[in-house]
């Protein structure tokens, strides 16, 4: 669950409840509606298509930094045109390999509660688009390496930036919740890949991440996938709630 602490909540609620508060959470569902109806038509999903990389990104970017946190090591992250991608880690054996393995289904859906949240104010909105424009660069640098990663996801940052500072402030909330949105519903999007025990990729046949995590845990993988996606929508509706709905009850 994504919670805040209380005077933060309290300063930002201020600004909700203002003349307009109202309008601002018209611009959540306008991003949610955007989501939802865009792929389902006709050249809807060429438009989201930056937004997917993204969250091509953040879900390689979610099994590397778990690896970290497990005490193993982020060697490299590749990211393809069909967006598709891998994220390459080592040292990481035992129960860490389940940690790594939920780390790029659950990473996506923190990341993005956390942005439904930051992104929701006027003031916080332009600080999430370039901190995420800041953490792209970060990644290129350090962990992307190939060609098209390097080039999509630099142009991602370069425009990102931009619109942070100087794209009025509407349209920052409007970005920010996309983003935000794009990264909680990443997991649900694969939900064909949650509920699949192995896939094929350049000839071999691979574990799926809800494999990886059984193969640890025992449980099976369709148990592990159910999970993660009841906990990747508890996130985005807490995100919602604390976003848009605590700041009116508290008042």
């Amino acid at each position: 669950m994504v919670q805040l602490p209380d005077d933060l909540g309290g300063r930002l609620g201020t600004e909700l409840t203002a003349p307009g508060g109202n309008r601002l959470m018209i611009f959540f569902w306008v991003a949610v509606v955007v989501s939802f109806v865009l792929p389902r038509i006709p050249y809807g999903r060429n438009v989201l298509y930056p937004f997917a990389l993204l969250s091509t990104w953040i879900h390689e970017m979610g099994h590397g930094l778990f690896a970290l946190l497990a005490g193993g090591s982020f060697n490299r992250l590749v990211i393809f045109s069909n967006l598709g991608g891998t994220a390459f880690s080592s040292g990481v054996g035992g129960l860490g390999r389940a940690f790594v393995a939920a780390g790029g289904l659950l990473g996506p859906a923190i990341a993005g509660g956390i942005i439904i949240v930051l992104g929701s104010r006027e003031h916080t909105a332009r600080w999430v688009l370039a901190g995420l424009s800041v953490l792209l660069i970060v990644s290129l640098l350090l962990f992307v390496r190939n060609a098209f990663g390097w080039v999509a996801l630099g142009l991602i940052a370069a425009v990102l930036a931009p619109v942070a500072f100087y794209a009025p402030e509407l349209v920052r909330i409007f970005v920010a919740q996309l983003i935000g949105i794009q990264f909680c519903l990443a997991s649900w999007g694969t939900l064909d890949y949650m509920f699949t025990k192995n896939f094929e990729r350049d000839g071999q046949i691979l574990n799926s991440d809800t494999e990886e995590i059984a193969d640890v845990l025992l449980l099976p993988y369709w148990f592990w996938g159910g999970l993660i996606a009841a906990m990747s929508f508890a996130i985005m509706a807490s995100s919602f709630y604390v976003a848009w709905i605590r700041p009116f009850r508290d008042t």
